[in-house]
Parts: structure tokens; C-alpha cells; sequence
């Protein structure tokens, strides 16, 4: 069943060229605060990539209920995934996965925050 989030909001960057990076990320999370329900699961998109990891991306903030009138929705690509639990700190989670040797699509990654306060990274593979 494919599964449909609600965009908070988005900003394009890059993880190696762009200064204000953690800033931006930041501020997409600190505006998507507002919209934080009890029992609710937000999601960080990472898509539209210009190539891999070092290139420029788009990343989304979303929840999976409607938090706003008017929210553009998006759904969850049909792909494999590869799921990195994070144990402790999200940024140094994407740094482990940026030197794996995973075979990633770089269609579509997602960040998945439980109101548990568990972390998992979903990384799309090539089929």
C-alpha cells in the first residue's frame, strides 16, 4: 500500500557546497514544529538529486496527516530500501551511509521520526 505524507515545507542545498546547509535543514524542522500533533510520525524527504550524496538536492519536511489546508502531497516510491536505525545522532548516521558501499538509486531517502522517539533512515537502492 503506498503511503501518502503532507509537505511542511522544502529548500534546496547541498551537503559539501553550501555554507548554510545545517541552517536551512534547521529551519525547515524549526518551522515544522508548529505542526507537531501527539502520536504523529514526520518524515525528512531527500530527492530530485543532481547526481549522489555530493551533489545538490532537494529536502522536504512531512508528516503523515494533513497538518495544513492545502498541503502538497507525495507518496512513498515503491523501491527497495535499505534501513539504517539511528542510535544517536542523525548527521552522523548519513555520514556512515555516505561511506558504505550501498548501490543507491538516489530517486528517493527518507528520514522517518516515531513519536517514540526512534529514528530510522530509509536509503532506496537500485532494483
Amino acid at each position: 500500500m503506498e503511503k501518502q505524507l503532507f509537505i511542511i515545507n522544502e529548500v534546496r542545498t547541498n551537503n559539501f557546497n553550501d555554507s548554510q546547509v545545517a541552517d536551512k535543514i534547521g529551519a525547515l524542522w524549526e518551522e515544522a514544529k508548529q505542526y507537531q500533533q501527539e502520536n504523529q510520525t514526520f518524515y525528512g524527504i531527500y530527492m530530485d538529486y543532481e547526481s549522489d550524496f555530493s551533489g545538490d538536492y532537494t529536502v522536504r519536511v512531512a508528516t503523515d496527516y494533513q497538518a495544513f489546508v492545502g498541503a502538497e502531497t507525495i507518496v512513498i516510491p515503491q523501491q527497495q530500501y535499505h534501513v539504517f536505525p539511528v542510535e544517536n545522532d542523525v548527521f552522523a548516521t548519513w555520514q556512515e551511509i555516505w561511506k558504505s558501499p550501498l548501490d543507491r538509486s538516489y530517486v528517493f531517502d527518507y528520514e522517518e521520526y516515531l513519536p517514540d522517539g526512534s529514528i530510522f533512515i530509509h536509503i532506496g537502492l537500485k532494483a
